[in-house]
């Protein structure tokens, strides 16, 4: 479930939760070649190594390069938010994107995610 940036490059920014794994792995590995795209980045997301199962539900981690987290935060949000509300609207609109296309998992910020770990953007609104 890689791709070839190291991973010492990478942070965990995103926590995805899902109970169909294959339909859902396909669709999170699509939204994010597609905001790779966006932001004008190569190699900017790698997803873990190693799923967890647990009750039903599949549980992974998108690791982003600091650079990508800041291009994703810049370019999907609106500037001026505050860093409580940038997160909150962050995983509304991946969230959003993964229920327009019929997946039922959950993302959320990775829960070790500081954004004074990022370049400056979120972490400076």
């Amino acid at each position: 479930m890689s791709n070839d940036a190291k991973p010492e490059e990478m942070l965990p920014i995103f926590s995805i939760a899902s109970n169909n794994f294959d339909r859902d792995l396909m669709l999170v590995k699509t939204l994010f070649s597609g905001l790779e795209h966006l932001a004008q980045t190569e190699h900017g997301f790698r997803l873990s190594e190693r799923a967890i199962l647990a009750a039903g539900w599949w549980f992974y981690d998108v690791y982003c390069t600091p650079d990508f987290a800041t291009n994703l935060f810049e370019t999907v949000l609106p500037s001026g938010l505050g860093t409580a509300r940038a997160t909150t609207k962050i995983t509304e609109a991946l969230q959003g994107q993964l229920l327009k296309y019929g997946s039922g998992a959950a993302i959320k910020i990775h829960p070790k995610l500081s954004l004074s770990q990022l370049s400056p953007g979120p972490a400076a609104a």
